[in-house]
C-alpha cells in the first residue's frame, strides 16, 4: 500500500517495512512513522530505476536493511542515521552498525582517496563496497579481523596503511596466520608471501591475486586456500620444506601426488602433467591459458570442474584413469578432442556425458 510518497508493506498492526520511495527528490528521508506504521525495515527495491539518490536518511526506528540495495546505489554520497538507532549509525557518510565495529556500507561518490577505518571497527562486510568506490587506501587499526570486501569493487586500491596499533604487511592485509586481501592497484609482478602466513583466506570466485602479480613465491609455512588463488599468475615457487604444497617447474602439487593448480596465466602450448602424478585436483585448470593437456601415464582421477573455464582445446587421459568425477567437464566449453584408449573409463565417461564428438579413441596412448 502506499502512504505519502513511500510504498510500504504492513509487517503486523504497527509495523511496516518502507519497499520502495515514489517521489522525486534525490535525498531520501524515511520518516520514523508512515500512518499510523513504525517503519523498521528497508527493502531492496528503495529506490527506483532512473532515480539518482544522493543521500538517505535512516530514522531510529529501523531495524534491518535488505542487503540487496546496497549495490543499486552507485550515485550515493551519504547515509544519515538518526540519533537513538541501536542498529545502525552513520559517521562522515558511512554507515555502520551501532557499535562501529562492522562496516555496512561505504557510499560510492564519497571522493576520499584515502579512507580511515575507526580504530574500533573489526569488520568490513561484503556490502561495504558493494556499489564500488574510488578510494586508493585505506588505513587500519589492529581490531580489523575480517574483510569481505571484492577486488573488482575496489578498482583503484592500492594498499593497506597501518595506524600505530597495527602491524604493517607492505599494503597487504594480513591478520594473524591469515591472508585476508590483497590490493588490485598494489605496485609488483612478484609477491612473497610472508613467514608464518597459514592460509590465503577468501570466500570469493574473483582471483584473488591482480593479473600484475606473475609470480607468487610460498613460504613452508602455507596450509590452506593457496590452491584457488593462481588463475592469474605465471609461476608459483614453494619453499622446499612446505609439509602441504610444492611446485613442480612453476606449477602447484601436493606432496599426495595431487595436481592442485596451474597458473592461469602461464603460457605453455602443450602441458604434461608430472611423473608420478596420481590425481588431477578439483579446478585444478580453471581459467588457464593451455591448450594442449596430456596427462602422464598412472594418473587414476580427475576432480570436479578440472578443466572449467580453460583454453584447453585438445585433451589426452591415460587408461589408468578409473575415476572422473560427474562434474569433471563442466564448463569445458574449448574442448575439441579427446584421446582415449579404446574400452577406457575415459572412453565410457565421455560418451555416457554426450561427448561423442570430440572422443578420438587410439588402441594405445603410452
Amino acid at each position: 500500500m502506499r502512504i505519502d510518497d513511500f510504498e510500504v508493506k504492513r509487517l503486523d498492526s504497527k509495523s511496516c517495512s518502507v519497499v520502495q520511495y515514489k517521489g522525486d527528490d534525490e535525498n531520501i528521508a524515511i520518516p520514523e512513522k508512515l500512518g499510523k506504521y513504525s517503519t523498521v525495515r528497508i527493502e531492496a527495491s528503495l529506490v527506483r530505476r532512473g532515480l539518482k539518490a544522493r543521500s538517505i536518511s535512516i530514522p531510529a526506528s529501523i531495524s534491518e536493511i535488505d542487503e540487496d540495495l546496497f549495490p543499486s546505489l552507485k550515485y550515493l554520497e551519504r547515509f544519515e542515521v538518526a540519533k537513538g538507532s541501536l542498529s545502525f549509525r552513520a559517521e562522515d557518510g558511512i554507515l555502520y552498525d551501532s557499535s562501529c565495529y562492522s562496516l555496512i556500507f561505504y557510499p560510492p561518490a564519497k571522493e576520499d582517496g584515502t579512507f580511515v577505518l575507526p580504530k574500533r571497527l573489526g569488520r568490513v562486510a561484503g556490502t561495504a563496497f558493494s556499489a564500488g568506490a574510488k578510494i586508493e587506501t585505506i588505513q587500519y587499526g589492529s581490531k580489523l579481523e575480517e574483510f569481505q570486501a571484492l577486488p573488482s569493487q575496489l578498482p583503484r586500491f592500492s594498499a593497506f596503511v597501518p595506524s600505530d596499533d597495527a602491524p604493517d604487511y607492505e599494503g597487504v592485509l594480513i591478520k594473524g596466520k591469515k591472508l585476508l586481501f590483497y590490493p588490485p592497484k598494489r605496485e609488483g609482478a612478484s609477491y612473497v608471501i610472508p613467514d608464518g602466513v597459514e592460509e590465503i583466506y577468501s570466500l570469493s570466485q574473483e582471483p584473488f591475486f591482480p593479473k600484475s602479480v606473475k609470480n607468487l613465491y610460498v613460504p613452508s609455512s602455507m596450509k590452506k586456500g593457496l590452491e584457488r588463488a593462481l588463475c592469474n599468475a605465471v609461476k608459483v615457487d614453494v619453499d622446499s620444506h612446505n609439509a602441504t604444497y610444492r611446485s613442480i617447474d612453476g606449477v602447484l602439487y601436493s606432496w599426495k601426488r595431487v595436481l592442485l593448480s596451474y597458473p592461469g596465466e602461464r603460457r605453455d602450448g602443450v602441458y604434461v602433467t608430472a611423473s608420478g602424478t596420481d590425481r588431477i585436483g578439483s579446478g585444478a585448470f580453471r581459467l588457464s591459458r593451455l591448450e594442449t593437456l596430456v596427462l602422464s601415464n598412472g594418473v587414476t582421477a580427475i576432480g570436479d570442474s578440472a578443466f572449467a573455464s580453460s583454453a584447453i582445446s585438445t585433451l589426452v587421459i591415460p587408461s589408468t584413469v578409473s575415476e572422473i568425477d560427474i562434474h569433471a567437464f563442466f564448463s569445458a566449453e574449448n574442448l575439441k578432442e579427446v584421446f582415449v584408449e579404446k574400452g577406457s573409463v575415459a572412453e565410457l565417461f565421455l560418451r555416457a556425458d554426450g561427448k561423442e564428438r570430440i572422443i578420438r579413441v587410439v588402441p594405445s596412448l603410452f
